[in-house]
Protein backbone atom coordinates (compact mmCIF):
# COMPACT_ATOMS: atom_id res chain seq x y z
CA UNK A 1 0.00 0.00 0.00
CA UNK A 2 1.36 3.30 -0.87
CA UNK A 3 0.20 7.17 -0.31
CA UNK A 4 0.45 9.77 -2.59
CA UNK A 5 0.28 13.48 -1.70
CA UNK A 6 -0.37 16.47 -4.87
CA UNK A 7 0.54 20.00 -3.80
CA UNK A 8 -0.15 22.53 -5.82
CA UNK A 9 1.64 26.05 -5.50
CA UNK A 10 0.66 29.05 -7.31
CA UNK A 11 4.06 30.96 -8.98
CA UNK A 12 6.08 28.38 -9.02
CA UNK A 13 6.64 28.63 -12.08
CA UNK A 14 7.68 32.17 -12.22
CA UNK A 15 9.87 30.86 -9.42
CA UNK A 16 11.77 28.82 -11.47
CA UNK A 17 11.55 31.13 -13.81
CA UNK A 18 13.19 34.38 -12.04
CA UNK A 19 15.64 31.44 -10.39
CA UNK A 20 16.98 30.49 -13.89
CA UNK A 21 17.27 34.21 -14.76
CA UNK A 22 19.26 35.09 -11.56
CA UNK A 23 21.51 31.65 -12.01
CA UNK A 24 22.48 33.29 -16.26
CA UNK A 25 22.31 36.44 -15.16
CA UNK A 26 24.87 36.52 -11.62
CA UNK A 27 27.38 33.69 -13.98
CA UNK A 28 27.53 36.54 -16.46
CA UNK A 29 27.48 39.99 -14.05
CA UNK A 30 30.15 37.62 -11.70
CA UNK A 31 32.80 36.69 -14.95
CA UNK A 32 32.57 40.37 -15.93
CA UNK A 33 33.47 41.54 -12.54
CA UNK A 34 36.44 38.56 -12.21
CA UNK A 35 37.49 39.77 -15.49
CA UNK A 36 37.92 43.73 -15.08
CA UNK A 37 39.94 42.64 -12.02
CA UNK A 38 42.06 39.92 -13.51
CA UNK A 39 42.80 42.72 -15.94
CA UNK A 40 43.70 44.92 -13.01
CA UNK A 41 46.10 42.41 -11.25
CA UNK A 42 47.84 42.08 -14.58
CA UNK A 43 48.29 45.64 -15.27
CA UNK A 44 49.91 46.01 -11.26
CA UNK A 45 51.99 42.59 -11.95
CA UNK A 46 53.83 43.50 -15.30
CA UNK A 47 54.20 47.15 -13.45
CA UNK A 48 55.73 45.87 -9.93
CA UNK A 49 57.81 43.05 -12.06
CA UNK A 50 61.09 43.15 -12.53
CA UNK A 51 62.45 44.17 -16.13
CA UNK A 52 65.48 43.23 -18.15
CA UNK A 53 64.85 42.28 -21.32
CA UNK A 54 60.32 42.71 -21.03
CA UNK A 55 60.33 38.71 -21.90
CA UNK A 56 58.69 38.45 -18.16
CA UNK A 57 56.60 41.08 -17.86
CA UNK A 58 55.23 40.68 -21.57
CA UNK A 59 54.39 36.88 -20.39
CA UNK A 60 52.56 37.87 -17.30
CA UNK A 61 48.64 36.48 -18.15
CA UNK A 62 45.09 36.51 -16.60
CA UNK A 63 42.30 34.54 -17.13
CA UNK A 64 38.68 34.19 -16.01
CA UNK A 65 37.26 30.36 -16.73
CA UNK A 66 34.24 28.87 -15.22
CA UNK A 67 34.70 30.99 -11.90
CA UNK A 68 38.01 31.01 -11.27
CA UNK A 69 40.71 34.10 -11.89
CA UNK A 70 44.63 32.94 -13.13
CA UNK A 71 47.30 35.31 -12.93
CA UNK A 72 50.20 34.22 -13.35
CA UNK A 73 53.45 34.35 -16.00
CA UNK A 74 54.56 32.17 -18.53
CA UNK A 75 58.46 33.04 -18.65
CA UNK A 76 60.45 29.96 -17.50
CA UNK A 77 62.33 31.43 -14.42
CA UNK A 78 59.15 33.50 -13.66
CA UNK A 79 58.73 31.26 -10.34
CA UNK A 80 62.24 32.26 -9.49
CA UNK A 81 61.59 35.77 -9.61
CA UNK A 82 58.26 35.56 -7.73
CA UNK A 83 59.51 33.08 -4.87
CA UNK A 84 63.63 33.84 -4.63
CA UNK A 85 66.34 31.91 -4.47
CA UNK A 86 69.29 31.84 -2.72
CA UNK A 87 70.86 34.29 -5.07
CA UNK A 88 67.67 36.57 -6.11
CA UNK A 89 65.42 38.12 -3.51
CA UNK A 90 61.57 37.26 -3.92
CA UNK A 91 59.67 39.88 -5.58
CA UNK A 92 56.52 38.66 -5.78
CA UNK A 93 55.18 40.51 -8.24
CA UNK A 94 52.16 38.60 -8.63
CA UNK A 95 51.40 37.79 -5.41
CA UNK A 96 51.55 41.77 -4.42
CA UNK A 97 49.11 41.77 -7.69
CA UNK A 98 46.70 39.94 -5.92
CA UNK A 99 46.95 41.44 -2.68
CA UNK A 100 46.19 44.51 -3.77
CA UNK A 101 42.79 43.77 -5.51
CA UNK A 102 41.15 40.71 -3.41
CA UNK A 103 39.22 43.23 -1.41
CA UNK A 104 38.21 45.24 -4.79
CA UNK A 105 37.56 41.98 -6.53
CA UNK A 106 35.11 40.63 -3.04
CA UNK A 107 33.60 44.19 -3.35
CA UNK A 108 32.85 44.18 -7.41
CA UNK A 109 31.52 40.26 -6.62
CA UNK A 110 29.07 41.52 -4.02
CA UNK A 111 27.85 44.18 -6.42
CA UNK A 112 27.15 41.84 -9.24
CA UNK A 113 25.51 39.28 -6.99
CA UNK A 114 23.19 42.18 -5.65
CA UNK A 115 22.81 43.58 -9.21
CA UNK A 116 21.77 40.06 -10.49
CA UNK A 117 19.29 39.00 -7.78
CA UNK A 118 17.48 42.73 -8.23
CA UNK A 119 17.10 42.19 -11.58
CA UNK A 120 15.63 38.77 -11.42
CA UNK A 121 13.57 40.20 -8.94
CA UNK A 122 12.49 42.82 -11.30
CA UNK A 123 11.57 40.64 -14.31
Amino acid sequence: MSVDMEMHIDGVADLRRKLNQLDDGMKIKVQEAMQFEADAMKNIARARCPVRTGRLRDSIYAKVKDWILQLGATAPYAIFQELGTRYIRPRKFLKNAVSLRIQSLINRINRAIKGAVREASSA
